[in-house]
């Protein structure tokens, strides 16, 4: 009993492409939604900075302009009396009314030389304070200070406003100070009422009408912006949608010169690797097309020499008291071909699979071709003496040296001559021709082996480096092939980078030609 673990299919594209959106469904909705909240963040604290800008610089300019208001009042009028230093109270209050109506914003106290208010002429009740710190006082009379400078208003606990201040001497010595508020009850009462004047509603209006323009002008060179990827991303979209041999890009699209910007270089980007996946794409349904018709092929030539051991194995053991010894040695050789024969083929198979991964990498190093022809040759000896197979080998070259892995080659002339051999008539001829290659840019030696055998029809010339292929003229049992041969062949010279050129007359032979690099001297 066995459990499998249900995996759950992937939705369709269609299933997904009909969920809607929501409102922050979309890049240019997010951005658009974010652009509009950075407006109206930017449009708020402008107004709150120009507004604290307006009166920070109206209060620099105000005190400015009344900065020795102070001094005059006091160059101008006796506020200390006697030696006592008494405050003259009519003086203030005379002073104070004059004042109020000649600046309306000017509130006049005098203070002692500690701070304490000793006189004013404002009505008892509105004065919440009784001491005004010096500090400010000291630095706005040194003159260093950068303004606006802000002191504390009597009539307000813990609010602070801009001044006017002067020192009140008498006989040299110091008898207090003139403390001149310049932001009088009737300023604040009038600041209030303008709070929600016309000045005020149209900077209003104004900022909110600028910062509306500010969004939709964003959301529209956003959309702009977008628009292309947007357009990149539904054909990334419909990507999955697209068959082999479909296409993402219009030829306008692919005849860019260069990218502009990012969402270019990524179109251009997409556009190439898009193009690379179908590329693989067929590849890889090209390989899946002959990897089933390998286990085809392999299935079928396998079981065809394993089901003849098998058969032969079970009559042995079926009948074994029932045979004679000429039987039983007849059964036992003709399980021992088709076991060979297996083995050749699952050998051949594994050689063919490990020479088609990219584990393989030749291992260069000269060599004579000659000297490994020869030595080729004399491992088949005894197939050509059965068949009285001449077999000759012609050199017309004195140096006959290359560059190339010496085992993978004399796998090469092993198979090509095994072939030869194979599809030659008793009392046969076969020749290896060393030459130089014509037309060799790279110096080559060219190898030709030549028979005269029954030939190859020219409809079956495109196909014979196919695996398993078989002159179908012939069977497998009967050339002791497996159909791998010429397969491996052409393998191991695509791993040398050079290709063989076949040539066969039907009935009168075949010709296999090929070259090989001779070392680079230096």
């Amino acid at each position: 009993m066995s459990t499998s673990a249900t995996v759950p299919e992937p939705a369709p594209s269609s299933a997904r492409s009909s969920v809607k959106r929501g409102i922050l469904g979309t890049l240019n909705s997010r951005l658009s939604v974010a652009l509009i909240m950075i407006v109206i963040a930017v449009g708020m604290c402008v107004m709150v900075a120009s507004q604290a800008w307006m009166r920070i610089y109206y209060e620099e300019l105000t005190q400015k302009l009344n900065a020795s208001i102070a001094m005059y009042i006091t160059g101008e009028y006796q506020l200390i009396q006697g030696d006592d230093g008494l405050p003259n109270v009519s003086v203030i209050q005379s002073l104070a009314n004059q004042a109020m109506i000649i600046n309306p914003i000017a509130e006049v106290y005098l203070l002692d030389v500690n701070g304490n208010i000793i006189a004013h002429a404002l009505p008892p009740e509105t004065s919440m304070q009784t001491f005004v710190p010096l500090e400010p006082i000291k630095q706005f009379l040194a003159g260093n200070a950068e303004y606006p400078i802000r002191a504390s208003d009597p009539r307000h606990q813990g609010v602070n406003k801009i001044f006017s201040a002067a020192e009140i001497r008498y006989t040299e010595e110091l008898r207090g100070y003139l403390y001149v508020v310049l932001g009088s009850e009737v300023y604040d009462n009038i600041e209030d009422g303008i709070q929600s004047s016309y000045s005020r509603t149209m900077a209003l209006i104004t900022i909110t009408v600028i910062t509306f323009a500010a969004a939709i002008i964003g959301v529209l060179i956003f959309s702009l912006l977008v628009r292309r990827l947007n357009t990149l991303s539904q054909k990334m979209h419909g990507f999955s949608e697209l068959t082999l041999h479909g296409s993402l890009f219009d030829e306008k699209e692919r005849d860019v010169p260069s990218p502009r910007d990012e969402i270019d270089l990524l179109t251009l980007t997409f556009e190439q690797m898009s193009s690379k996946i179908g590329r693989q794409l067929e590849m890889l349904s090209g390989a899946d097309e002959v990897r089933r018709e390998l286990i085809s092929n392999v299935s079928h030539d396998l079981r065809t020499p394993l089901s003849t051991v098998q058969g032969y194995l079970e009559t042995l053991l079926i009948k074994n008291d029932q045979l004679t010894e000429t039987e039983r040695l007849e059964y036992l050789n003709t399980a021992m071909k088709s076991s060979i024969r297996l083995g050749q083929l699952i050998g051949d198979l594994f050689e063919l699979s490990k020479l088609e991964s990219t584990h393989v990498v030749p291992n260069f190093e000269k060599f004579s071709l000659a000297e490994l022809i020869y030595d080729t040759v004399q491992e088949f000896s005894l197939e050509m003496n059965a068949k009285s197979i001449h077999i000759d080998v012609r050199n017309d070259q004195n140096n006959a040296v290359v560059f190339a892995d010496i085992s993978l080659i004399q796998r090469v002339f092993e198979n090509l001559i095994r072939n030869a051999v194979a599809y030659t008539p008793d009392n046969g001829e076969i020749l290896f021709l060393i030459e130089e290659a014509e037309h060799s840019e790279n110096n080559c030696i060219k190898v030709s082996i030549v028979d005269n055998g029954r030939g190859i029809k020219a409809e079956d010339l495109p196909f014979i480096f196919d695996r398993f292929y078989i002159n179908p003229d012939r069977s497998r049992e009967d050339t002791h092939s497996t159909g791998l041969g010429l397969a491996i062949v052409k393998r191991i010279l695509d791993l040398h980078e050079t290709s063989i050129q076949v040539q066969s007359t039907l009935n009168k032979g075949s010709r296999f030609a090929f070259a090989l690099p001779r070392p680079i001297t230096t």
